[in-house]
C-alpha cells in the first residue's frame, strides 16, 4: 500500500515537472540560444511567462522582435514578429495616389511579391538589391506584413538554429534599413 502511495506521488512529481519544467527550459535554452547571435545593437529581451525577445538599437530606427511558440494541437506553427519604428520625413505636397498592384518592371520579383500602396514609394523602395533581399525573404519563409509611414512588420518561422536565425535577423535589419533609407527618414 505504501508502495503504491510512493509510485502515485513519484509519477505525480513527474508529470507536474513535466508540465512546468518542460517550458521553463525551452524558455532558459531560447534565451541562451539568442544570446549566442552575438549581434551588434542586439540585446535579449527576458519575459517571465513566454518566450524571450530581441530588441535592435539603430541610429535611425528600433525593433522589437518576438517568438511565439508553437500551439499544441495541430495550431499555428511558431512564428516570429519583427517590428521595427522609425520617425518618416514629412509626406510630399502631392496626395499620394494607389493602386492595387505597383509594377516593380522585375516579373519574377512581380509574380512572387504582390505590391500595394504608393506607387512612387514603391518604387524607391524596390530597387534591385532590396527586391533580391525580399525574394530571400520569402525563400526564408519570411513576408512584410506591412509598411506604414512610420513602421516596418516582418513576419518568419520560429528558426531554431542559430546560424539560420541569424542570417534571418539579418536580413530583416538589411530591409529596415532600405525602408527607412527610402522614406527618408
Amino acid at each position: 500500500m505504501i508502495l503504491e502511495i510512493v509510485a502515485g506521488v513519484l509519477a505525480a512529481a513527474l508529470l507536474l515537472g513535466c508540465v512546468f519544467g518542460g517550458p521553463v527550459l525551452l524558455r532558459r535554452s531560447h534565451e541562451a540560444m539568442l544570446r549566442s547571435l552575438g549581434m551588434d545593437g542586439v540585446t535579449v529581451v527576458s519575459y517571465p511567462w513566454s518566450m524571450s525577445g530581441l530588441r535592435f538599437d539603430r541610429p535611425r530606427w528600433h525593433a522589437d522582435v518576438v517568438f511565439q511558440p508553437a500551439r499544441l494541437g495541430g495550431g499555428r506553427p511558431g512564428h516570429l514578429r519583427f517590428r521595427a519604428t522609425f520617425t518618416p520625413a514629412p509626406p510630399p505636397a502631392a496626395g499620394r495616389q494607389s493602386e492595387p498592384a505597383v509594377s516593380t518592371g522585375d516579373p519574377e520579383f512581380d509574380r512572387k511579391i504582390t505590391v500595394e500602396g504608393d506607387p512612387a514609394f514603391a518604387r524607391k523602395l524596390l530597387l534591385p538589391e532590396m527586391r533580391e533581399r525580399l525574394i530571400r525573404l520569402d525563400g526564408m519563409g519570411g513576408r512584410v506584413r506591412a509598411i506604414g509611414e512610420d513602421f516596418v512588420e516582418i513576419d518568419g518561422p520560429l528558426l531554431g538554429r542559430p546560424p539560420e536565425l541569424k542570417e534571418f535577423l539579418e536580413l530583416c535589419d538589411a530591409i529596415v534599413d532600405g525602408t527607412v533609407a527610402a522614406a527618408g527618414a
